[in-house]
């Protein structure tokens, strides 16, 4: 199935092709190829993958980054990552795929109790890259 969808998953247009190629290749470990299409596909419907990524576990989240940051899911994306105790994940997020949401998900981890050391090695990662004007307004309302 992985590699007959890998050959028509490029020029379909059918929601149920994407799924079942992310599907498939998140069983057969091909995470590069799941997160590939998470991030470039706009064919998908992101809630019902997001809720297969979730349930699958996958060791290698990235395919579940990129569809939590391409469609606003950042509160329940930083939840799954904090507690499934993948923080090194949470950091990548925040300095690598999205700084300008680091106020999201800072004040997600405020709501979560996440550990007060943690919170500040993130904003200590992404720096200047933080709005500033956010962050202040998250802090505030939050503790």
């Amino acid at each position: 199935l992985y590699y007959y969808l890998g050959a028509v998953v490029n020029f379909s247009e059918d929601p149920v092709v994407h799924f079942k190629y992310i599907q498939s290749a998140c069983m057969l470990g091909q995470f590069k190829e799941a997160e590939r299409v998470c991030r470039d596909s706009n064919i998908y419907k992101p809630e019902q993958v997001k809720e297969y990524l979730k349930n699958a576990k996958l060791p290698d989240p990235r395919p579940l980054i990129h569809v939590c940051d391409r469609y606003d899911f950042v509160d329940e994306l930083t939840e799954y990552l904090y507690l499934n105790s993948l923080l090194q994940y949470v950091e990548v997020y925040v300095t690598k795929v999205s700084p300008a949401k680091t106020p999201q998900v800072v004040g997600k981890l405020f709501d979560l109790g996440a550990n007060e050391d943690f919170t500040k090695r993130i904003l200590m990662a992404v720096g200047t890259a933080c709005p500033v004007e956010e962050m202040v307004e998250i802090a505030e309302t939050r503790n």
